[in-house]
């Protein structure tokens, strides 16, 4: 019987980290060369105008490579996720027992029941599903939520980069949302992050901080 591989998963997702750790370092030296250009008052508007559109464009080409490689990853990503969706992997030794239980519950089970038995699972859709099948009432529907997505979930993580990559540097504001849909992916497969592995560098929290700002309407 085939297994599911969940480490790699979390080996891909962890690649993809350092590359947006590095898109985040390139998009913090150009805003530096750019406030040297603003701050300068001899300069006119429009010469520095034009010196920090050609910094800009200077950091599009400087951040392609790291693009590039989110995206072979990304696809590789969701070609790993796919292939362990359609793994019949029902070996776990509490399988069985899980099975016997949510069949016969015809009321609710609290939800701290109903989150250990899924965590035993997360990463094996099949045995999610296998789950959700004997589940009744509530229970059925509170394990139907806690399934993972793939096409979806990975669909909306594409067209983020897409996003980041066409806009950059401006659009550097959805980077964090992108951050949270690769723990998240890690997190519905069983698998953790250190704190080192989701560190995005000094500027991150900068980032952050923007994004905050321009949901609630200021000006960064």
């Amino acid at each position: 019987m085939s297994k599911i591989d969940t480490n790699i998963v979390r080996e891909k997702v962890v690649t993809m980290m350092g590359d947006l750790r590095e898109v985040v370092d390139l998009y913090m030296r150009n805003e530096a060369e750019v406030a040297v250009v603003e701050g300068n008052h001899t300069f006119s508007r429009e010469y520095k105008d034009t010196q920090i559109e050609k910094l800009r464009e200077k950091a599009r080409a400087s951040v392609r490579n790291k693009f590039e490689s989110l995206r072979s990853n990304c696809e590789m990503l969701i070609e790993v996720l796919r292939a362990n969706d359609n793994i019949y992997d029902f070996s776990d030794p509490e399988f069985a027992s899980c099975i016997a239980l949510l069949s016969a519950a015809d009321k609710p089970l609290p939800i701290e029941t109903i989150l250990g038995i899924a965590g035993k699972f997360l990463g094996n859709r099949q045995a999610l599903l296998a789950l959700v099948e004997v589940a009744k009432g509530t229970n059925k529907d509170t394990f139907s939520k806690m399934i993972f997505n793939t096409e979806s979930e990975m669909e909306r993580l594409q067209e983020r980069l897409i996003e980041l990559e066409i806009n950059f540097p401006s659009g550097i504001l959805i980077l964090p949302a992108v951050k949270d849909d690769l723990i998240k992916i890690v997190k519905a497969c069983g698998e953790e992050l250190t704190d080192e592995e989701k560190e995005l560098g000094v500027g991150y929290q900068e980032i952050v901080t923007m994004q905050m700002r321009a949901a609630m309407g200021l000006n960064n």
